[in-house]
């Protein structure tokens, strides 16, 4: 399968693969991360995602950062594999396989979530949950805002890949982590809109991640009264929340 390949270098990894992510329009979690090299004030990664999860339709370069975290973009719509119940049990294997190496003991149930996209087009998301694991255990997995949980996600679907050679969209969620994260920034969103229509005023949030910033701008899209873009790189990427324009 061929790839699309970025090189970035920035101040330190988590910078540069941030924004290398940022300009292919792509999450951790789609993407293969190569640390090239790293000194005390700079590292060099290489990302590579796969083209087939490009769009026919081209952007102009001015207009790639913004569009990147617009949900509606041309970037930001990815054609995925739709998964088989092959698949779907090749990816319950190997985070089985995963935990049993990490000396977890649980067990994983997948669930399928079909969806049309805006433009009737099929999607379906795997969510492997992991269960039948203690509190504790549970944070562990989790890591701090989700690091943890992301980066064995990232594991899982590059397994996935190198073995069957598809790439489809396979999400881990442990105690309901994710579907609490979500609710929690749909919350965010939704009370922070109510300020700046009161006030007139923009509003910055705190930076976060790809994930977290797409949440964000699609629990708003369809508000008239306001309107959200990205600003920032790498880590300090945030979204900025805007009373509508001739308000």
């Amino acid at each position: 399968m061929a790839m699309q390949k970025i090189e970035v270098r920035a101040a330190t990894v988590a910078e540069a693969v941030a924004q290398a992510l940022d300009q292919l329009g792509r999450d951790e979690d789609e993407a293969l991360i190569e640390v090239l090299a790293q000194t005390a004030d700079s590292a060099l990664v290489r990302v590579s995602v796969p083209e087939e999860f490009d769009d026919e339709l081209e952007l102009d370069l001015d207009d790639a950062d913004d569009a990147v975290d617009a949900p509606d973009s041309a970037v930001s719509r990815r054609r995925r594999q739709l998964p088989t119940e092959e698949i779907i049990a090749q990816a319950r294997s190997i985070l089985e396989n995963l935990l049993q190496h990490m000396d977890i003991r649980g067990f994983v149930t997948p669930v399928v979530q079909a969806a049309e996209n805006r433009e009737g087009e099929p999607e379906q998301t795997v969510t492997l949950h992991i269960e039948g694991v203690d509190e504790e255990t549970t944070g562990l997995i989790i890591g701090r805002r989700g690091e943890t949980l992301r980066s064995l996600q990232y594991m899982l679907n590059l397994l996935i890949h190198r073995q069957s050679g598809h790439w489809p969209q396979v999400v881990i969620d442990i105690g309901q982590y994710r579907q609490r994260r979500q609710d929690s920034l749909e919350g965010l969103a939704h009370r922070m809109a109510e300020r700046v229509r009161q006030s007139g005023r923009a509003i910055p949030l705190e930076p976060m991640s790809a994930y977290e910033r797409r949440v964000i701008h699609m629990t708003l899209r369809n508000d008239d009264s306001v309107y959200t873009e990205s600003s920032g790189e790498g880590e300090n990427r945030k979204i900025v929340i805007f009373p509508a324009k001739g308000r």
